[in-house]
């Protein structure tokens, strides 16, 4: 959401519309834009941008106040609606673009994971114990980050025991269980610190009821109640037995881990945590380097359609997928995807039919892909098997799996050559195992070296077939802006690209076969950059950005240098 609040209420939801200055290196995408920023209420000279949306300049906050009306509909990309069947959610109030942004929201708090190595709370990186804070004893980098404000919450409530925290030698570099409660105490503390942001995560699920059934509510109340209460000797009367266990059902059902950390933390996010999920994502979710989430249209997203983005894996088959949302989010996923036995027609979980013929090809769906475990039924003879049968054969598949020497590619492919008997083609550890080949093949993706340049012609074809498997699946399963399929695309253009250049070089192709050939690189390349444009330097996906641009410019100039041979 935008820095400064302008705007009065709307559907229950504070509308964005912040008031930046615009930095002095600002560079807009658009030329016309950069030529001068213009007040959208006066028309003049504007050197403050709306922080809701980013497109949208004005001279004044007084002329951003005025301009609000004629605004917001452009400015906010969603509304909150409520439903008896999935509590709150958003709808989009506009038609949205594929990469369109829809929210855009700094943390409500934000701390170390519930199971992670000890680490600086200030700037998050790996502690060596070699420095702590005077006051509470919490291993941080120097007295400069256990001065920052985001450790004052641990700082204060652990100092209040009497005693600074004192950590056994040995317990650097593996997990330690005693930073779980760090960021419950910083969610905690919100209540003493910020009584707005406290409210709002008040108001976010704790699926207390389906935490009792699974026992991690006891679990709680036999871990960071006790730490809380006897370790920290923080009373009743500071924080509810109450409020401590709803802060952590809370943290449980709705952060994000943050990945943009030297050691990856979690986050609380007001409206992001009202997006609903679906295997099947309208939406995707970035972060930049001030741990503020942005989410945008991953495809075209229709004024009144529910906005959702994917809390699972979408390269998991539909029982993991179940498995790991009913254990995690508590709720059973019906979306379309869940809900066709084939998956979209991909057959993403489906294994051989063991009575059908090689001829018939006949291959095993469940009967009942959201319900409790059920027989499969073959698409082709219709014979059917017990779901143990299946499960017994994926479960011995997933074992080699695991088991896996990894950074072989030799043995990847063994994998598929050998489960290609019992799997279908797209089933999903072939797909995991095609994925890493893809990219472990000439290496292109890590921007090492110039392995791919080397390869053998066989090479670059077993490259770029396996790369055009995925990315048809891909299409289904993760369309529009994905990272799987920005990492495909990559892939795809650098094995294409390498085969087109020998293949000319040779002068097996003419120069016209060889600028189409380029054309469709080009657009797979500039659909990466697009997807990966979104992503932070700090992460692979941004680096590979960089990488992908410098790719394109190489290859415009190539284009170039065709064209003036032929002029």
């Amino acid at each position: 959401m935008g820095d400064v609040q302008v705007a009065a209420m709307d559907q229950g939801v504070g509308l964005p519309g912040g008031f930046g200055q615009i930095p002095a290196n600002f560079t807009s995408q658009d030329p016309d834009v950069n030529e001068q920023f213009v007040c959208a209420q006066c028309g003049g000279p504007a050197n403050h941008r709306c922080t809701g949306c980013h497109i949208t300049f004005y001279c004044s906050r007084e002329h951003q106040k005025q301009h609000w009306k004629k605004h917001k509909s452009a400015c906010c990309a969603y509304k909150v609606c409520v439903s008896s069947e999935i509590g709150r959610y958003l709808v989009a109030t506009r038609d949205l673009k594929p990469g369109e942004m829809i929210v855009s929201e700094t943390p409500l708090v934000m701390g170390p994971q519930a199971v992670t190595i000890p680490l600086c709370l200030a700037c998050y990186k790996p502690s060596d114990g070699k420095y702590s804070c005077p006051k509470c004893g919490w291993p941080m980098c120097n007295a400069a980050c256990a001065k920052s404000a985001s450790h004052e919450p641990e700082c204060n409530l652990t100092a209040s025991r009497g005693n600074p925290l004192q950590m056994p030698p040995n317990c650097y570099n593996k997990p330690y269980p005693i930073y779980e409660v760090v960021t419950i105490l910083r969610s905690l503390y919100l209540k003493q610190s910020s009584a707005a942001k406290w409210k709002k995560l008040r108001e976010l699920q704790s699926h207390e009821e389906a935490r009792r059934k699974n026992g991690r509510y006891d679990k709680d109340v036999a871990t960071m109640l006790r730490v809380i209460r006897e370790f920290l000797k923080i009373s009743e009367a500071v924080f509810t037995t109450q409020e401590i266990l709803d802060v952590c059902g809370v943290l449980t059902v709705n952060s994000h881990e943050l990945p943009v950390t030297p050691v990856p933390v979690q986050a609380l996010y007001a409206n992001i945590s009202l997006l609903e999920h679906s295997c099947i994502n309208n939406a995707s979710k970035h972060f930049d380097g001030d741990f503020r989430v942005v989410v945008r249209a991953a495809v075209n997203i229709k004024k009144g359609e529910h906005i959702s983005i994917n809390y699972s894996d979408p390269m998991w088959g539909t029982a993991a997928r179940q498995l790991h949302l009913g254990e995690t989010k508590y709720f059973t996923c019906h979306c379309e995807r869940c809900s066709d036995p084939t998956e979209l027609g991909t057959m993403f979980s489906s294994i051989r039919c063991p009575q059908c013929t090689v001829d018939q090809n006949g291959y095993l769906v469940s009967e009942n892909p959201v319900g409790p475990p059920t027989d499969y039924r073959c698409v082709v003879c219709g014979k059917v098997q017990p779901h143990s049968f299946v499960d017994a054969v994926v479960q011995s598949i997933g074992e080699e799996l695991v088991m896996l020497e990894k950074g072989s590619i030799e043995a990847c492919q063994a994998f598929i050559k050998k489960h290609s008997q019992n799997l279908h083609p797209n089933h999903y550890y072939l797909q995991d195992i095609k994925l890493a080949l893809c990219q472990m093949i000439g290496q292109s993706a890590t921007g090492q070296g110039h392995e791919i340049f080397n390869l053998t012609e066989k090479e670059l074809v077993y490259k770029q077939k396996i790369a055009l498997e995925l990315l048809e699946v891909a299409n289904r399963i993760s369309p529009g802006v994905s990272r799987l399929r920005g990492v495909i695309l990559y892939e795809l253009q650098a094995t294409l690209s390498t085969y087109a250049r020998r293949k000319f070089s040779a002068g097996e192709i003419s120069s016209d076969h060889m600028k189409n050939i380029m054309k469709e690189v080009k657009k797979y390349l500039v659909e990466c950059i697009q997807i990966f444009s979104f992503e932070p330097p700090c992460l692979q996906e941004g680096r590979l950005a960089t990488i992908a641009r410098l790719d394109l410019l190489e290859l415009e100039t190539f284009l170039d240098s065709l064209n003036s041979k032929q002029a």
